[in-house]
């Protein structure tokens, strides 16, 4: 036992780390939610959970992934949340379906209650597999800090806590499947002569499960965030160009395999809700997918003709399509530099000293399994910086602050997972020559105090990622506590003056409101919500709820824009210091 205990340590260590930060990461929504109030910060989050309780609930199969509200076939397909869709009644997610289907069949087998508590089981789960993947590039203390590092590190954290979102859990399904495409590598030394040609079964079966888990594990991630494929696909392309010979056609077979039993579901559920295999709930992505298509078929015609003149106009819609919001040189650096750089310089700036001693030791020779990282590194590095970097976010209402709830740092978590190991590499190497410079001082003794330089720098970047993440900014996980805390009581409140049937307007509270009342996002006086809502007072109580308004303001309202439509807006009461509940009738109504 004592054998195998220090034989193993550094993976010991690794899952009771693991352990730690599950429990730690799944307190966060235990004591902020309830059995009975489950409730999310973001549109997205709430989406996400609604459809993963449905998906696991829901009796009819084709139905667990929309439902039908007759109030939208009256008010014009109005009446849902953000991060939902209405097509003829019928409301449908606008989402990538992976985590739906993935979250909704787990909940289908152990209850919906363990859905919020997921993704913390799942990032406790890619420390592991981070764990393996650093220790066969690097070694086991390289392994070791990286895992350290990757579980506090704040994005890692945060959207871990925030575990709705796709972002993490699409990283540790990544890391999965490429930790199995390394297994299925096999052995250097245990190649055939041709093994790219050979389909024999004869060597290890592992290897070809290993495959076939490496296709399913990186579909599973390419369905939980479809958007990603554009560098997930080079990034798997480089890995298979340099290891063609030992990963073999039949392996690579098998990987196909698991590729496509992982997309079946999301394809079925496509055509089912949006009419195509290959659609999704973002029509402007669907629009850029067949316009990208149908240029690739133009492209492979032309070529086929000879007629290369019309390349440049065709690969420029390649282009528009790709970057369909725009591509911004400027603005991608600064975001760089506000989100990697400026918020976190001790992971940036260790990565790239890393990454030059890296090189350095490399110089003459570059071993192979460096060279596909850091090529593989830069080039999601280099997309992902110009891809997202080109969007203007502004989950922040405040657009003058740079804060981790922002999201450029979710949909980055890819380069800051790059750094990590380089950083953890510098840390190993520094610490080493420092005390190596005494060679009079027993190898013993300098390993000791090199390993304690590295616990002090670990636990000193511990401790500054942790204050970050709970009280970095007014997102930090404390202030988003009792902010979450406080919202429970002014939505329960709104509950109490309103009818389960009743029908509320709002900006920005359809996040709480939902489902227990249906909503319509929005702002008054808004034409296309005035109009639906000339039609829907006649059958729902409607309500609007948003920053309280004067008597005159209101006043204003009911004159100037709701009696053209036959309306009449009422306060029922001011329920916070900021916001206010009215009540919508027609005019004369005495209800």
């Amino acid at each position: 036992m004592k054998t195998f205990v220090l034989k193993h340590a550094n993976l010991l260590i690794v899952i009771v780390l693991a352990l730690v930060f599950f429990i730690a990461t799944a307190s966060f929504n235990y004591l902020s939610q309830d059995t009975d109030y489950v409730k999310w910060s973001s549109p997205d989050e709430t989406a996400n959970y609604f459809f993963a309780k449905k998906f696991s609930e829901a009796d009819s199969f084709n139905q667990r992934l929309a439902f039908f509200d007759s109030a939208n076939v009256i008010g014009d397909n109005l009446i849902m949340p953000r991060s939902m869709r209405s097509d003829f009644g019928q409301v449908k997610p606008v989402s990538f379906l992976g985590i739906i289907l993935l979250y909704g069949g787990l909940a289908s087998i152990f209850g919906v209650a363990v859905i919020p508590f997921l993704t913390p089981f799942f990032a406790a789960l890619g420390l592991i597999i981070f764990y393996f993947i650093v220790r066969r590039l690097f070694n086991e203390r390289v392994g070791l800090w990286s895992a350290f590092l990757l579980a506090v590190f704040p994005v890692y954290v945060y959207y871990t806590v925030r575990s709705m979102f796709h972002n993490v859990l699409f990283i540790v399904l990544a890391l999965i499947g490429v930790y199995l495409f390394i297994l299925a590598l096999g052995p250097k030394g245990g190649r055939l002569k041709k093994p790219f040609l050979s389909l024999s079964l004869s060597r290890p079966g592992t290897e070809f499960l290993a495959a076939l888990g490496a296709g399913a594990f990186s579909g599973l991630a390419a369905i939980t965030r479809t958007s990603e494929l554009l560098w997930l696909m080079p990034a798997f392309v480089c890995l298979w160009i340099f290891y063609v010979r030992r990963l073999g056609l039949a392996k690579l077979a098998f990987f196909f395999v698991g590729l496509l039993a992982a997309f079946l579901p999301v394809a079925y559920y496509n055509q089912i809700l949006y009419g195509s295999f290959f659609h999704g709930g973002y029509n402007a992505m669907n629009k850029s997918l067949d316009e990208i298509v149908q240029t690739g078929g133009a492209l492979l015609q032309f070529t086929w003709a000879g007629q290369f003149d019309y390349y440049h106009a065709y690969l420029g819609r390649i282009f528009h399509n790709i970057f369909y919001f725009g591509f911004d040189y400027p603005q991608s650096i600064l975001m760089f530099k506000r989100y990697v750089v400026e918020m976190f310089p001790v992971v940036f700036y260790a990565g790239m000293f890393g990454l030059l001693l890296l090189l350095g030791q490399n110089v003459r020779r570059f071993r192979k399994k460096y060279l596909v990282y850091v090529l593989v590194g830069l080039i999601v590095s280099v997309f992902l910086v110009f891809y997202y970097g080109s969007w203007q976010f502004n989950d922040n209402p405040d657009l003058t602050r740079f804060t981790i709830g922002n999201s450029y740092t979710r949909y980055w978590l890819p380069i800051y997972l790059a750094l990590i190991p380089l950083a953890a590499l510098a840390l190993t190497r520094v610490s080493r020559a420092i005390f190596s410079i005494g060679r009079q001082t027993a190898a013993r003794l300098r390993n000791l105090l090199a390993t304690g330089l590295q616990i002090l720098a670990v636990a000193l970047v511990a401790a500054l990622s942790i204050l970050f993440v709970l009280y970095g900014s007014e997102e930090g996980l404390m202030y988003l506590y009792y902010n979450n805390r406080a919202e429970r009581s002014n939505t329960e409140k709104v509950w109490s003056l309103t009818e389960p049937e009743a029908i509320i307007i709002t900006r920005y509270y359809d996040k709480f409101f939902f489902p227990e009342r249906r909503v319509i996002m929005g702002t008054l006086p808004n034409e296309e919500i005035l109009t639906a809502a000339s039609q829907l007072v006649k059958y729902y109580p409607l309500y609007y709820y948003n920053f309280y308004l004067n008597e005159a303001d209101v006043a204003y309202l009911n004159e100037r824009k709701f009696a053209s439509y036959g309306l009449t807006m009422k306060l029922v009461k001011k329920t916070n210091a900021q916001f206010g509940l009215y009540k919508i009738e027609q005019t004369g109504d005495e209800r």
